[in-house]
């Protein structure tokens, strides 16, 4: 597996947007730095608490921007943002990364898909109904 770095391609145009994409692409590099370098538990559940925090937040200004906008798809871009973070909340909870490193390779695998592929599909359709991008 390769770490997700950020690339103009991730790019929506949307200074605010583009900046919180790139440290949520930081914090999952350094969940995959530290899980590669055999780092515990306690480490990785700390990078995870922290990506989650941030992806809260990020979501939370993101979904501004659809309301001020009036982003006609706003419902179901929030509910899969709820989704995520369901997601990952139950996975914090479960512990299950202690100890189990095929668990943090899926996990990292389903991090770095959702979030290109969220990216380059949802959050562009935001972008192109604001003028950002053609």
């Amino acid at each position: 597996m390769k770490s997700i770095k950020w690339s103009s391609d991730l790019s929506v145009g949307i200074d605010q947007i583009d900046e919180d994409h790139r440290r949520l692409v930081q914090c999952l590099d350094d969940l995959f730095t530290a899980c590669f370098a055999g780092q515990g538990p306690e480490v990785l559940n700390g990078i995870l608490a922290r990506l989650l925090q941030y992806t809260r937040e990020h979501f939370s200004r993101e979904e501004d921007i659809m309301r001020r906008v009036g982003y006609p798809e706003f419902e179901t871009h929030r509910a899969l943002h709820a989704e995520l973070v369901s997601e990952l909340d139950d996975f914090i909870e479960s512990n299950a990364l202690a100890d189990n490193h095929g668990t943090s390779n899926k996990l990292l695998q389903f991090l770095q898909d959702w979030l290109t592929r969220h990216i380059l599909v949802e959050d562009k359709k935001i972008c192109r109904h604001v003028g950002a991008i053609d």
